[in-house]
C-alpha cells in the first residue's frame, strides 16, 4: 500500500495539490464554520492534514483535532491546559490561563461574560462518547422541546444540506412538540440520476419523492446527522416533500435562505400529522403548467420514522 500510495501521490495527488495552491501545506486549520464532509475527506485524501479547531477571542485556543484522532463533525478534544464545562442551559463555558481579565472600559460586559475566570461563550455544545467536543449553535438560537431539552434547527439543517440528495430541509420542534421532525425537499436532478442507476422507475418528482427506496436513501443521511447530536435533539420522523422548495413559492428567499415562519405555516397540517400516529398525509397543492393552465395536484405524502 505504501508503494501504491507513493505512486498515487506523484501521479495524482501532488498535481492536484499544486493546482489548488496547497502544494506546500502540511496542516490546514479551519475554524468558525464546518467544512462539508466531502471537502474534509477530499483534502485529507490529498495528504493535507485538515483539522478543525475552536477558539475564543477572550481565551485563545480551546480545542482542536489531534493527528490520529480526527472526526469531521467535531472540533476535536479540549486542550490539557483548558477547562470546559456545559451549563444547565447547554452553554459552553471555558477557563484557562489565557482568559482575559475583562473588557476594556466595559465593566457591564465583563460582569456578564466573565464569571470567576470562566468565559460564557454564548455557544451551545456537548461532548460525544469519544470525548470530542461538538459545537451546535448559539444558545439564543436553540429551541425548547415540550418534553425538556433543546435542539438546534440550523445545525440539523446545515448538516443535512451537505447531502447531495437533499436540496432543502426544515427541522421542526418547539412549543408543545416533544421531539424533532423534518420536512425534506429532495434534489430532483441528483436523486433522479441515483434512481436511474438503481433501476427505480418513476414518472414525476411527486412520484420519485415518495418511493420507499428514496425514503431509505434520505433516512441514511438523517441517521448520519443524528449520530452527531445529543439524543434529545435527534430527528424522529420526516417527510419527503412532493415538490422542491422554491423562492417563487415564497418558501425561500431569492438568496436561497429558508423562510422558516412562512414555510412552517404553509405546511402546518403536514407538521401536525408528524406528531400523530398517521403514516400518510393527503395534500393538495396548486400547480401552474408551462402553457399557463393551472390545476390542483393531490397526492399522499409518507410519514417515516427514523429508527
Amino acid at each position: 500500500w505504501k508503494v501504491l500510495h507513493g505512486f498515487a501521490h506523484l501521479a495524482v495527488f501532488r498535481p492536484l495539490r499544486d493546482k489548488l495552491g496547497q502544494l506546500e501545506v502540511k496542516v490546514g486549520i479551519t475554524s468558525g464554520g464546518f467544512l462539508a464532509p466531502d471537502v474534509f475527506h477530499y483534502l485529507r485524501a490529498l495528504g493535507i492534514k485538515v483539522k478543525q479547531a475552536y477558539a475564543l477571542t477572550e481565551a485563545g485556543l480551546v480545542s482542536f483535532h489531534r493527528d490520529e484522532d480526527v472526526k469531521y463533525e467535531t472540533v476535536g478534544q479540549v486542550m490539557e491546559e483548558v477547562q470546559v464545562r456545559i451549563a444547565d442551559d447547554g452553554e459552553v463555558m471555558s477557563k484557562s490561563a489565557m482568559t482575559v481579565a475583562g473588557y476594556w472600559k466595559a465593566p457591564e460586559a465583563t460582569h456578564e461574560k466573565l464569571k470567576g475566570g470562566w468565559v460564557r461563550t454564548g455557544d451551545a455544545g456537548y461532548f460525544d462518547d469519544d470525548g470530542h467536543f461538538v459545537i451546535l449553535d448559539r444558545v439564543a438560537d436553540l429551541v425548547d422541546l415540550a418534553g425538556g431539552g433543546k435542539f438546534s434547527p440550523s445545525y440539523i439543517e446545515g448538516r443535512l444540506r451537505f447531502s447531495p440528495y437533499i436540496r432543502e430541509v426544515m427541522a421542526v420542534g418547539g412549543g408543545d412538540r416533544p421531539y424533532v421532525t423534518a420536512i425534506v425537499s429532495i434534489d430532483f436532478e441528483t436523486v433522479s440520476r441515483w434512481a436511474e442507476t438503481h433501476r427505480i422507475v418513476y414518472t414525476t418528482l411527486v412520484d420519485l419523492s415518495q418511493k420507499p427506496e428514496v425514503y431509505d436513501l434520505i433516512k441514511k443521511d438523517i441517521k448520519r446527522v443524528n449520530k452527531s447530536m445529543p439524543e434529545v435533539g435527534r430527528i424522529r420522523k420526516f417527510v419527503n416533500l412532493h415538490k422542491e422548495m422554491d423562492a417563487d413559492d415564497a418558501e425561500l428567499t431569492r438568496t436561497k435562505k429558508l423562510r422558516r415562519g412562512y414555510t412552517e405555516t404553509q405546511y402546518k397540517d403536514v407538521i401536525e400529522a408528524m406528531y400523530s400516529d398517521s403514516t400518510k398525509y393527503d395534500i393538495e397543492t396548486k400547480v401552474k403548467y408551462r402553457d399557463g393552465r393551472t390545476g390542483v395536484l393531490r397526492t399522499a405524502i409518507n410519514i417515516t420514522s427514523v429508527d
